[in-house]
């Protein structure tokens, strides 16, 4: 616009902006309009199947690379619902020597994931697995153990979702945000498996929403793992609660 303003658009521009914006004023995010959004300076392909990666996500890498030192160790790393895979991707783009196993309910995500894994050049060393972390015994699906366990799960109370921003609450999949009555379904779930998921020593990175940090502490507690302290965005809300085997 400031180089070409004054040109006259062809009749296709015109027609494609109008296409656009007529989605964005619908409230489509613009991350599934372009097909792609970047986290952690890397590009990631989305579609309506996964959440839009968000720069408050980027605070499990930073949690995560904080405590595996050693960038050229043989890691092994689990993603629970993995979606665009932003989380498992760019440890493994950071960590060149690791392996990881994303776990994920949608085929539909999955397929994204498989893309995003393949554009980045990790695929070699990424397992993709379709699974229901409600089912007994899905942490057999995973053949742990892990050193660190990673997950965005969903934590958005029921009934606050249709109170969310439209961009949220009528196009991002719901199953990626429905965190049950009280948001915190999910991770009773996995720190009822921590256990059997982490050799001795490994770590649990969480992302959680905004005040739910110390009783999400209290829920790995219980289960026997050791909670460590929190990370804080850049907002500074307490948003990766941690926890240790």
């Amino acid at each position: 616009m400031v180089a070409h303003g004054a040109d006259v658009a062809p009749a296709t521009v015109a027609a494609a902006l109008r296409s656009l914006a007529a989605r964005r004023l619908q409230r489509e995010p613009i991350a599934y309009i372009l097909g792609e959004r970047e986290f952690w300076g890397l590009p990631f392909k989305v579609t309506p199947a996964v959440l839009v990666p968000r720069p408050d996500s980027e605070t499990v890498i930073e949690a995560a690379l904080s405590l595996l030192t050693d960038r050229n160790r043989a890691w092994r790393l689990l993603d629970l619902g993995v979606g665009s895979g932003c989380l498992l991707l760019t440890l493994l783009k950071e960590l060149p020597e690791a392996r990881g196993i994303g776990f994920e309910i949608s085929p539909e995500a999955l397929d994204v994931a498989r893309m995003n894994a393949s554009s980045l050049g990790v695929e070699e060393r990424t397992a993709l697995l379709v699974g229901d972390w409600q089912q007994p015994d899905w942490e057999d699906q995973v053949e742990g153990a892990f050193d660190l366990v990673v997950s965005n799960p969903p934590y958005i109370e029921s009934a606050e979702i249709p109170r969310l921003m439209p961009e949220v609450a009528h196009f991002e999949p719901r199953q990626a945000l429905d965190g049950g009555p009280d948001g915190l379904a999910a991770y009773r779930v996995i720190a009822a498996a921590g256990r059997r998921l982490l050799v001795p020593g490994g770590h649990l990175l969480v992302e959680v929403g905004q005040g739910q940090a110390p009783e999400i502490a209290d829920i790995f507690a219980s289960a026997g793992l050791v909670p460590l302290p929190s990370w804080k965005d850049l907002g500074g809300v307490e948003r990766v609660v941690a926890a240790r085997h």
